[in-house]
């Protein structure tokens, strides 16, 4: 069995695979063939090593393997057909370099798919992937923000007597993973679509990691929680993480004059609440914001994105709950010491930022001004979440379907209302936060419901301009049928 899919690569001129094969225990080499590109170089970069799941054949030998490949020589902005043949299996894929430059409108943008909070025991039927496959648009880059497995549900299962947690996720992420192979409902359909980056949120480990939960008893004591951590850290690192980086990495990518970046704010966070970034990801995060500034200092354009799995416009939890239900990064220390300092140095010098993000299970758009800029939104937080909510209990659902047939049911029964934002940004709070909603001039957008979305920016008058297309996920024949955002427009001021 063969899965592959296709990560986001340090250039332009390059692609990346991560190739997966399952139930064999000494997997030929991979043969990668690039349709009209005879001169293109393929590159082991990582052999294959076993995906760390405890599955074994009867000798003891495992039997699934991952390994990591990059494409050297080819254009930047173009596409090419991709074929990766292990053994019998060969998976064929449309894969686009990175372009160096924003395009413009006409030119059709550059389209970032955005993904988060996937339950796939409520997808079996592969309805994200129908969703997926009725999009004409094709992305430039993918952005999985966070619980793309949820390994500590179905809290009312009973784990097997004897299975080792190692197992238990591993189980889960090659449901998730190899779904076109295993012709289930997975994200499979997702993660070909584009170069990807996955970052993690709370459920690639358990629900507000890594504090112990009441509901999860193999969290009540250090060494459930160590064990527990440590298989679920090395499954994120062997099915999420691209080569060369570790849970816990910062990753640039530039279309310039964006500039990304792309954290896992949730692997090495302390239970102190002083850190949330791993010492690489600080240093990048600090180069990020110092490249942004040295391009205004030298007159050149300069935008921000930033991307991570949880909301920036979030009031902290209450200090009494915090270790109990979840935390928002505005709880740690480092959230006001450094994020929110570095975001007020760029608004001061009239650089504008996206963060996108998901965790909420709820859409949104919403925007922070600064005094000294406004009235231009300096920060515009797009959020988009569920794309397939976390299973509801057999009674909850009777339920619904009771309340529909008798005229009370709501389309979305399970899923929250998005929030409203706080006031302001951080505890300085010099940024004013909003989400208008209603009128002509506002821009603010909320979304209640199972979705994905496609972010575009193209260039536009010296600045960036952007909008989000939001997608419901459903069996519904209204799936299909696109809801865009107003359009947005960010200038160097």
């Amino acid at each position: 069995m063969l899965a592959v899919y296709p990560q986001a690569a340090p250039s332009s001129d390059t692609i990346q695979l991560w190739i997966g094969v399952f139930d064999n225990a000494a997997p030929p080499q991979p043969r990668i063939d690039v349709q009209k590109m005879a001169g293109a170089r393929v590159e082991l970069v990582q052999a294959w090593s076993p995906i760390r799941d405890d599955m074994a054949d009867g000798a003891g030998r495992p039997i699934n393997h991952r390994a990591i490949a990059r494409v050297f020589g080819l254009e930047a902005g173009a596409s090419y057909e991709l074929t990766v043949t292990v053994g019998p299996h060969s998976r064929t894929l449309v894969v686009s370099t990175l372009p160096q430059r924003l395009p413009g409108l006409p030119e059709g943008g550059f389209s970032i798919f955005l993904c988060s909070c996937y339950y796939q025991p409520e997808d079996a039927s592969g309805t994200l992937g129908n969703v997926i496959s009725k999009i004409t648009m094709r992305p430039q880059l993918t952005l999985m923000m966070g619980d793309q497995v949820y390994g500590d549900l179905p809290l009312d299962v009973d784990w097997p007597r004897g299975m080792s947690m190692a197992r238990i996720l591993g189980e889960k992420y090659m449901r998730n993973f190899a779904s076109r192979a295993l012709e289930s409902g997975g994200l499979a359909r997702v993660l070909q679509r584009a170069p990807v980056v996955c970052v993690a949120d709370d459920h690639e480990y358990w629900n507000n990691y890594p504090f112990g939960q009441v509901q999860l008893p193999n969290t009540w004591l250090q060494g459930g929680r160590d064990g527990w951590e440590a298989a679920a850290r090395s499954l994120y690192e062997d099915y999420q993480v691209g080569a060369g980086l570790k849970p816990g990495f910062a990753m640039r990518l530039d279309v310039e004059p964006l500039k990304m970046i792309l954290i896992d704010m949730r692997s090495d966070r302390d239970t102190g609440f002083q850190r949330l970034l791993s010492a690489q990801a600080r240093a990048e995060f600090e180069a990020w914001g110092s490249d942004l500034l040295a391009a205004r200092a030298q007159g050149r354009p300069a935008f921000g994105l930033l991307s991570s799995g949880q909301a920036l416009f979030a009031a902290p939890t209450a200090e009494s709950k915090r270790k109990l239900v979840d935390a928002e990064m505005s709880n740690w220390a480092e959230f006001d010491e450094l994020i929110v300092p570095t975001l007020e140095r760029l608004a001061d010098a009239g650089i504008p930022v996206i963060y996108v993000t998901g965790d909420v299970h709820w859409g949104r758009v919403s925007q922070a001004r600064s005094p000294l800029r406004d009235p231009q939104a300096m920060i515009h937080e797009v959020i988009c979440s569920p794309s397939t909510l976390i299973g509801a209990s057999t009674l909850g659902r009777a339920v619904e379907g009771f309340k529909g047939i008798f005229g009370k049911g709501q389309r979305w029964p399970r899923h929250s209302q998005p929030a409203e934002v706080p006031d302001r940004l951080g505890a300085s709070t010099r940024f004013e936060l909003e989400c208008k909603v209603g009128k002509e001039r506002d821009l603010g957008y909320r979304r209640q419901g199972d979705q994905v979305a496609m972010l575009t920016l193209w260039s536009a008058g010296g600045g960036i301009d952007f909008r989000v297309t939001y997608y419901e996920v459903s069996a519904q024949a209204s799936a299909a049928n696109p809801e865009r955002t107003p359009t947005y427009s960010m200038r160097n001021i």
